[in-house]
Formats: C-alpha cells, sequence, structure tokens
C-alpha cells in the first residue's frame, strides 16, 4: 500500500517527526507499506530515514510558510499520487498539512486521515483565520487521531465519531532505567510561551539544587538574558539536543519538569518514566491522563511557582521517594509501545481502503 503524508519530518527536530518516524518504522514491519513524505524543504539530503521512504521537499517561502507550502504542496502531490498511485493520505497537524492533505483527497477520492498533535487543537483552532483552515481540514478527512484524551474532547461535537485516541509510543531501545541518578532536575522542550519557562525559573531560583535546561526557541535569548540579569546560578542551557543526547541526560537526571500551561500530550514525560525518572507536571491538558500524582509523579496547577516549588523541593530532600515515584513510572510508561500504535493504524489504513474500494 502506497501511502503520502504531509508531515513535518526530519532534519526538523521536534515531536511530529519524531512520531512519524516511529510509526513508519513499525509499520513496515507489519506489511509492505511505502511512505511519500511531504516535508518542507531543506539542504542537502538526509543521513538516515526509515526504510520504504521517499521524502519529497516542497518549497517554501520564510514568513509565508504554510500557505506556500500548501501551493506547492499540491502540485508535487498531484504528480506523486499519479506516479505512486497513493492509496491514503495520512496528514500530521492540521494545517498547513491536514489542510493540503484534504485538498487533495477530494480532488483524487483517496481516503484521508488527520493526525492532531496538540497546538492544531488548542491554539490554531483558536486564531481567527487558522480555525477556518482547522475545520476544513477536518470536515474533509475520513479519520481523525487525537493523541490524547484531552485533544479528542476539544473537537466539535459533529466530529467525534470520527475520531479516536491513539497514545504515542516509547522506544525502550533508547530510553531505559540505567540506576543512574546525578543530582539534576531537567526541562526538555521548546523555548516557548506556553512552556511555563518563567514559572520553571521562579520556582527553583532559590532552591540549592542543579538544573538543566534542553531545547531552543524563540525565547532561548530572552531566557537567557534573564538568567544572568538575575544572577541565577543554578540553571544551565543547553541548547538544542538530538534524541540520542536527550536519552542521555534522562537517564542521568533526578526528575523531569514540565510546567507547561499548554500540553496536547507530552511524550517527553513518557521518555522520562521509561527511564525511572518521575515527572512533576503542570494539571493542564494531557498531562495528567499520563502523571499519577502521588504515584509516578507529581502534579501542580499551571504557573503557580510555589506549588511547584513545594513539589520540587519534596523530591530534592527525598532521593528514596523520587526512586519510588521514577520505579512506578516505569512499569506505567509499558502500556505505552509504538508497536501498538502501528498495529492500530494498520487496521486503520486497510478499513479505509477496503471501504472505499466497494463504493
Amino acid at each position: 500500500m502506497n501511502i503520502l503524508m504531509p508531515t513535518i519530518f526530519h532534519p526538523y527536530s521536534g515531536g511530529i517527526a519524531y512520531h512519524v518516524d516511529n510509526i513508519i518504522r513499525h509499520l513496515v514491519n507489519i506489511s509492505p507499506y511505502n511512505f511519500h513524505i511531504l516535508n518542507y524543504s531543506f539542504q542537502g539530503e538526509l543521513k538516515e530515514k526509515p526504510p520504504n521512504t521517499m521524502v519529497h521537499k516542497v518549497k517554501y517561502i520564510r514568513g509565508i510558510r504554510g500557505p506556500t507550502y500548501t501551493f506547492n504542496g499540491y502540485f508535487l502531490g498531484k504528480n506523486i499520487i499519479k506516479k505512486y498511485n497513493i492509496e491514503i493520505i495520512h496528514s500530521h497537524y492540521a494545517f498547513p498539512q491536514g489542510f493540503l492533505g484534504a485538498l487533495l483527497s477530494r480532488r483524487y477520492k483517496i481516503p484521508h486521515i488527520l493526525t492532531l498533535h496538540g497546538s492544531d487543537v488548542l491554539i490554531l483552532s483558536k486564531h481567527p483565520i487558522g480555525r477556518l483552515f482547522f475545520k476544513y481540514a477536518l470536515k474533509y478527512c475520513d479519520r481523525i487521531i487525537c493523541i490524547s484524551r484531552y485533544l479528542k474532547e476539544q473537537l466539535p461535537k459533529e466530529y467525534q465519531d470520527k475520531s479516536e485516541v491513539i497514545y504515542n509510543g516509547v522506544d525502550f531501545r533508547r530510553f531505559y532505567d540505567a540506576g543512574i541518578d546525578e543530582d539534576y532536575g531537567l526541562f526538555v522542550g521548546s523555548f516557548v510561551p506556553q512552556k511555563g519557562l518563567y514559572t520553571l525559573i521562579e520556582a527553583i531560583k532559590d532552591i540549592n539544587f542543579n538544573f538543566k535546561f534542553i531545547g531552543d526557541g524563540p525565547l532561548f535569548r530572552e531566557v537567557k538574558e534573564y538568567i544572568e540579569r538575575k544572577g541565577i546560578k543554578n540553571i544551565e542551557l543547553l541548547g538544542k539536543k538530538d534524541q540520542r543526547e536527550v536519552a542521555q541526560y534522562l537517564r542521568r537526571c533526578s526528575f523531569l519538569v514540565l510546567p507547561s500551561t499548554s500540553e496536547g500530550f507530552g511524550m517527553i514525560i513518557l521518555e522520562a518514566m521509561a527511564s525511572g525518572k518521575c515527572v512533576v507536571g503542570s494539571k493542564v491538558g494531557g498531562i495528567p491522563e499520563l502523571i499519577l500524582d502521588n504515584y509516578n509523579g507529581f502534579l501542580f496547577e499551571a504557573n503557580n511557582v510555589k506549588m511547584l516549588k513545594e513539589k520540587i523541593e519534596m523530591l530534592v530532600n527525598d532521593k528514596d521517594l523520587r526512586r519510588k515515584l521514577g520505579r512506578n513510572g516505569r512499569m506505567f510508561s509499558r502500556r505505552f509501545s509504538w508497536e501498538e500504535v502501528a498495529r492500530r493504524l494498520d487496521t486503520i489504513y486497510k478499513e479505509l481502503k477496503e471501504s472505499f474500494n466497494t463504493q
């Protein structure tokens, strides 16, 4: 079966690229799939990509990336559909990828699956213009996949029947418990407003414990200057790291903190748990579906500096507690596997193909 995937992909970093890489690698172990990815254009060639996968570069103009990706992707997608006999379109993220997938699906009467990853539901759908593209993508798809129960609950009622929850998996070969605790707290994520970085900084600045922040983004320079201006000495900014490096830091940390004000799922939470680490996370979005308070970590009210500080101090002062919660987290993470994600997608692909063939 030949699948067209409008999605962001490597060499771009982030949860969606990682998600797509994993589902492809596991799907090709189930059936002889061929994948054609419509990715934002990039320099050079990929050093490594999943088997049975072709990555097609879609040209775009910086500043109007979404519209130009859609325009150029439509004409490129038309050629790919004809040349490679595409049977399923599986888009990741509502705009521009899901919007493009919907356009191609309508034009060629090909079943369209849309996976929603978080901010497309929580942010894009509330934007005055973005919500128009969001609604179009939802209307013209045959199946909607949400990576958390919370995201599914945010969808309009008319789309509930064709949506389902398929949680992300964990790569247990990369994320595992090494029994190491080097006495530092860890944050991993994009430096964007919704990650709650300033709440975390205010909570930990006076704690006698080291913290490492992994990631980059629009707020990186601002956060760096703030830390320097305030003379905060216990926070080290490590910048962008690849998945292999992130896994190494997770194996050695004491606990992970995710202080988001908006979060569709929080893949890093599962990866930390698989590494035997407890997690402190805000009570928003899909985070409470993963953190069971006082079992595998702690929940706190978003933006509540005092409450976050109290939870972190409990872990800083009690190594046995964080080890206990980490063990529970490791057991909890076993419920999530990419093999299971791939099996469910394989079923959906075959059901849609059969239903369209009998129409």
